[in-house]
C-alpha cells in the first residue's frame, strides 16, 4: 500500500549535507512505492 509522503526542506544551500540527506530520504520514499511531494520552506 503506497503512501502520499510529503518532505519539507529548509537547507540554504544545495549540495550540502542536510540537502544530500533530504534528497536520499526522497529516493527511498520513491523505490519504497510512495508518492512524494517535495517542498522547500524560505524564509
Amino acid at each position: 500500500m503506497s503512501k502520499k509522503v510529503l518532505i519539507l526542506s529548509s537547507s540554504l544551500r544545495k549540495g550540502r549535507n542536510s540537502d544530500l540527506l533530504y534528497d536520499e530520504f526522497l529516493n527511498g520514499a520513491k523505490e519504497s512505492g510512495n508518492e512524494v511531494e517535495k517542498n522547500f520552506y524560505k524564509k
